[in-house]
């Protein structure tokens, strides 16, 4: 697998990074986007515990990448092989003439090159405050317009241990012009044994991109599931039907 995104997040500063390769990159202080800019697809290939330095047109943004604990790993047809894992961020955000020293957390993810694309394409991660981590991936496939037939697949990495759902129920609602503000999520293990997780979650901050014809939206989630409380990227990407014949 090779790195396909990274995920940035400091919430004392406001500070949300999303990098996909092959999709967008943007940097938000707070509900401004202070950086945007087109990702190439093997953009990130050198991006594994290494550094990550930026430029934008008010300064810089220069960290140190460092993974930590299990990973979560999903697997599907159409969602294909792919896991994302927590990590500790620690570098400065320089924005005009202001300089914000980090050391927050941040998700890296890493999929299998072969999975194939899709019309939709929904991915979610929650950093859980108590050291947890979800993900979840779905993708519809070309010719399917019925949310419920949508492949999901989603897990969790936890100080107490990995679950892994059979069973993922996301509701997302939308503003006018198409872009996310809320979302319901479902949980349901694999297992009898283990209870489920629900709830929902709402938008911070966010923005779009479009990519070789692809519309990308990207958002910071704040998330509550059973009190379990979290935030998180939640991205979807919608292509045109007629790059997938």
């Amino acid at each position: 697998m090779k790195p396909s995104s990274i995920e940035i997040l400091d919430p004392g500063s406001g500070l949300f990074v999303s990098l996909t390769a092959g999709g967008s990159g943007a940097i938000m202080l707070g509900d401004e986007v202070i950086a945007a800019a087109p990702i190439p697809p093997e953009g990130l290939d050198r991006l594994a515990d290494g550094p990550l330095s930026l430029e934008t047109e008010r300064g810089s943004l220069e960290v140190e990448i460092e993974s930590e604990g299990e990973p979560v790993v999903l697997t599907g047809e159409l969602v294909g092989k792919r896991e994302s894992r927590l990590a500790r961020i620690r570098g400065q955000l320089v924005d005009g003439d202001r300089r914000i020293d980090l050391d927050c957390s941040g998700v890296l993810h890493a999929e299998d090159a072969a999975a194939p694309p899709g019309p939709l394409r929904r991915d979610a991660t929650i950093i859980l405050a108590d050291g947890g981590l979800i993900s979840l991936a779905g993708t519809r496939a070309p010719g399917i317009t019925v949310h419920g037939e949508e492949e999901a697949a989603a897990a969790i990495s936890h100080p107490g241990g990995y679950v892994e759902f059979g069973e993922v129920l996301l509701s997302t609602e939308y503003d006018s012009a198409g872009r996310h503000r809320r979302a319901t999520l479902e949980l349901v293990p694999a297992t009898d044994e283990i209870a489920g997780l629900h709830g929902a979650g709402t938008v911070v901050a966010g923005c779009t991109a479009k990519v070789e014809g692809a519309r990308i939206n990207t958002a910071l989630f704040r998330w509550s599931l059973d009190g379990h409380l979290g935030m998180g990227r939640y991205e979807i990407r919608q292509e045109p039907e007629e790059l997938l014949t």
